[in-house]
Parts: C-alpha cells; sequence; structure tokens
C-alpha cells in the first residue's frame, strides 16, 4: 500500500525478491498516483522477470482489489506526500520552530499523524472486510498512531523501522566490531528507544562505548545523543538530528542549535529532511527514475522481508518491532508507560502470531523521556477519531520543544494555521475553526478578589499577631506592685 514510495519501494522490491516462499504467488502494488505506481511496478516486472518468473506482478489503484485475500500487507504511504510537508514545514518555521525531520512529534509529527491516520482507518477497515487474518506490517510515520489505529480495527499490526538496526551499526563501527558479534536490547517509543544492553566479546560493552563516546572527534556528529547519553546514562535510537526535535534543550534557539545540531544533514542541520525531500521533487518528479536499475541481490537489514518470510514459511523470527502496550490479556507490556500507548520492543513472530518473550524493563528516567511522545500520538489519534480540533491544539501544546519556544497562544494560532491549510486531507470535523480566546494579562499591585477569601495562612498568621496584641494591652502592671 504506497507502492510508490521512494524510500522503501525499490529496496523492498529487491528483498522480497529473495523470499523463495513468494514464488508462484502474487505481489500486488497499490497507490492513488498512477504514473509514480507504473514506474515502480515496470521495475518489479522487469526484476521478477529475471529473478522469480512464477511471481505475479499486479498494479493496482483500488484498495479493495488490492486486499482482497491478501495474506499480509505492507503499508508505505504518506498522505499529501511533499505538498503537504512543504506547507506544514514553511508555517512552522514562520513561528520559529525550527526541526530536523519532523515525521514524529510537534506540529509536524501531529498533521502527519492526522493525514495519515484518517488513511490508516480506511486500510484497517478494509482490511477487517477483505482480509481479516492478514498481518499489517506498517512503515508509515508517525508510527505509534498509525499502529494504534490499525489496532482499534481488530487488526494484526506491527510497525518497522530502521531506527534499531542503524544504531547497531553505528555501535559496532564505535567499537570496532561486526555487528553479529553484538548482543542487544532496546526499548521505548518509535524514533526513541534506548540501548538497555549492550554485550559482545568480553561481555558488557557499554561501560567502553560510553568512554568512547567521550571522545570529542566520535560524539561530534551525534552532539544530542552524546549528551543524553552523558547525562541519563543510556543511548537512544536514530540520529541526532532527529533526537534534537524531541527535546527543548537543544535547537530551541540559535545558541543550542550552534552547539548541539551544526552538523550537516541529520546530524542535526535545520531542516534536513525537508531539504532532502524538495531535492527529490525537484529532481526525480514523474520521471521513471528506475530506468535500467538493476535489483540487489543482498537483502538489506530491513525486517520487512524476513517478517514475509517467517509468516509464509512457518518459521521463527526475533525483531524489534513497535506493537499496542499490551499482551492480549490487560496487563502492559512496559508499564512505565501507558496501556494505551504503542511501544517499540523486541518482538516474536512464530506460527504466525506475535509475542513478547521477555518485555524488558525501562528505567523511570527513559520512561519519563518517552512521556511526551506517547501522549502527543495519543492526543492525535483521538483527535482523529473525535474530529475535534481542539485535541490537535493541545497535542502540540504537549510538545516540549513547540512550549519551549512558543507561548499558548502561539501555540493556539500555529493549530489554527496548519489545520487551514491541511483541509483537504482532513475529515469534516477538523476543517472547523479552533475556539477564540481572549488576552490574559496578570495585574501586579491589585487586591486578591474577594471572592477567593484569604488564604488559610494569611488568617492563621494575622489570628496569631491579634491575640498577642491583646495580650499586651492586658498584662499591664497590677496596682499593687
Amino acid at each position: 500500500m504506497g507502492a510508490g514510495s521512494l524510500s522503501h519501494g525499490k529496496r523492498l522490491i529487491d528483498d522480497l525478491l529473495t523470499v523463495k516462499k513468494l514464488a508462484g504467488g502474487s505481489l500486488v502494488l497499490m497507490g492513488i498516483h498512477p504514473a509514480r505506481l507504473e514506474v515502480v511496478a515496470a521495475y518489479a516486472r522487469r526484476s521478477a522477470s529475471a529473478l522469480m518468473p512464477s511471481l505475479g506482478i499486479i498494479a493496482t489503484t483500488g484498495l479493495e482489489e488490492a486486499l482482497e485475500g491478501a495474506d499480509i500487507v505492507l503499508s508505505l504511504f504518506d498522505a499529501g506526500g511533499f505538498a503537504a510537508f512543504d506547507l506544514d514545514w514553511r508555517i512552522a518555521r514562520s513561528h520559529g520552530l525550527d526541526t530536523c525531520i519532523g515525521d514524529t512529534v510537534g506540529p509536524l509529527g501531529t498533521m502527519r499523524a492526522l493525514r495519515n491516520g484518517k488513511v490508516m482507518l480506511g486500510l484497517a477497515s478494509a482490511m477487517a472486510e477483505h482480509c481479516p487474518q492478514a498481518l499489517l506490517v506498517n512503515y508509515v510515520n508517525p508510527m505509534a498512531p498509525m499502529v494504534s489505529a490499525a489496532a482499534l480495527r481488530g487488526i494484526a499490526c506491527v510497525g518497522i523501522c530502521g531506527g534499531v538496526e542503524s544504531t547497531r551499526s553505528f555501535l559496532a563501527r564505535t567499537l570496532g566490531l561486526e555487528g553479529t558479534e553484538l548482543r542487544t536490547v532496546f526499548a521505548g517509543v518509535n524514533h526513541l528507544a534506548w540501548l538497555l544492553e549492550l554485550g559482545g566479546p568480553g561481555g558488557d560493552l557499554y561501560p567502553r562505548f560510553r568512554e568512547l563516546m567521550r571522545d570529542a572527534e566520535r560524539s561530534g556528529a551525534e552532539a544530542v545523543r552524546a549528551e543524553i547519553l552523558q547525562q541519563f546514562g543510556y543511548f537512544a535510537t536514530e540520529s541526532s538530528g532527529h533526537l534534537s526535535d524531541f527535546f527543548p534543550w537543544f535547537r530551541r534557539d540559535a545558541g543550542l542549535r550552534t552547539r548541539y545540531c551544526s552538523a550537516p544533514g541529520y546530524a542535526g542541520a535545520s531542516g534536513a529532511y525537508h531539504k532532502l525531500s524538495a531535492f527529490l521533487q525537484r529532481r526525480i518528479g514523474q520521471a521513471d527514475y528506475l530506468e535500467g536499475a538493476e535489483p540487489s541481490m543482498t537483502r538489506s537489514p530491513d525486517y520487512g522481508s524476513a517478517i514475509v518470510e517467517a509468516l509464509l514459511g512457518g518459521g521463527s523470527l526475533g525483531f524489534h518491532g513497535n506493537v499496542p502496550n499490551h499482551d492480549g490479556s490487560g496487563s502492559s507490556l512496559i508499564p512505565a508507560l501507558p496501556l494505551g500507548a504503542c511501544v517499540e520492543l523486541p518482538v516474536l513472530l512464530k506460527g504466525g502470531r506475535l509475542s513478547f518473550p521477555a518485555p524488558p524493563r525501562l528505567p523511570p528516567q527513559l520512561a519519563a523521556l518517552c512521556m511526551p511522545s506517547a501522549l502527543q500520538a495519543g492526543l492525535a489519534l483521538e483527535a482523529l477519531l473525535c474530529e475535534d480540533p481542539e485535541l490537535v491544539f493541545a497535542a502540540m501544546a504537549a510538545d516540549p520543544l513547540t512550549s519551549s519556544v512558543l507561548d499558548l497562544p502561539g501555540i493556539r494560532s500555529l493549530a489554527s494555521q496548519l489545520l487551514k491549510a491541511n483541509e483537504e486531507w482532513l475529515p469534516q470535523g477538523l476543517k472547523s475553526p479552533l475556539r477564540e480566546t481572549g488576552t490574559i494579562v496578570s495585574q501586579p499591585g491589585r487586591a486578591r478578589p474577594r471572592s477567593h477569601g484569604e488564604d488559610p495562612m494569611i488568617a492563621l498568621v494575622r489570628d496569631y499577631e491579634r491575640k498577642r496584641r491583646e495580650g499586651r494591652r492586658g498584662s499591664g502592671p497590677s496596682r499593687g506592685s
């Protein structure tokens, strides 16, 4: 679903062509932009003809046709595409908000959640009708509200992200080891999962890694992750630029951006993801950018094809995935995070079912750092379900970086502009204007309004002083003294 994806389309097709169990089956490519869909479909037909001739390639713009009888569904779509993201980015920028990525939290993440969440709810409802037993593998951002939306429609869903594997590669390079030599455990929320265990040759490698990250040259391109590691004791997934979007400590003003976010690209540069998206839009457009491209014969580290292989072949696979924060019996997988949240943690796929053999304990300080992201995702999904623009404002106000730059009236103004700009991608209820609010200003020196009454502690002091005065007046020397 969303087969025209630039970031995942070709790579996913190449990976799937390494899954022998797909032979004799069908790969259905669905998208709503015929020109972009045909680019990917032509590449898929050409590659399948060479590597797996018995695999049928079907391209369609029809949702029901694509889903009928599916065993597994992979979602890659981005509602509104660059046009919507460009609007969001420019409006947020005009309000003084600076982001590096902007696909998960804050005003940009909230608007993406609303656009993509509307599509996800429709996809999950259609799956419930046409392929209720299929597993949905989600790549769409922001991850948490997408997985939660699918779960609301009763669809088995797991979200996968490259953040854990890219972080494992960084760890291996820093430690001078092969990735296969490392033993790691991550947990948290998507794009903010924490390295809880780091083992390898010689046992616990975390102390050595922490020491290596104190080196200025190593930490320079990962200044945000290095600072978080130094202050809280744990390393986070994703890039430093992406991590800087989650907190108020790194990019709320020019001085902090110079200190922590001066490295290029996803290491922290302002608007890095927007610049890349704009570049691709200018250079590729509707062109056949896969003309003459050859399939890779080596499977990427992406989990998608391995999940398909395990599901169709009846095998087992352990990986890190994003799932609702409950085990099916009403208990939290990560008790330190809300029961209704979506969490990222080790997952086992076996016999076509997802399970969580040993959910790791998330230290309370890390859970606290995850909480704003989890709450924003929940508010964005609730805003979509209720079609309540006030909850959109609340989601943006809950973002730490946004609240460090804008006051509440400023956030309300920003939310109003973003909702107006996104009307064509939103449900009807979210096209309603936000409430008008007045201007509240304190007036120093004014007496406390009588209606509030006197503070009990002040009353206590007044009563004490009154009794002392009366005692002094009544305790003078007697006539016979």
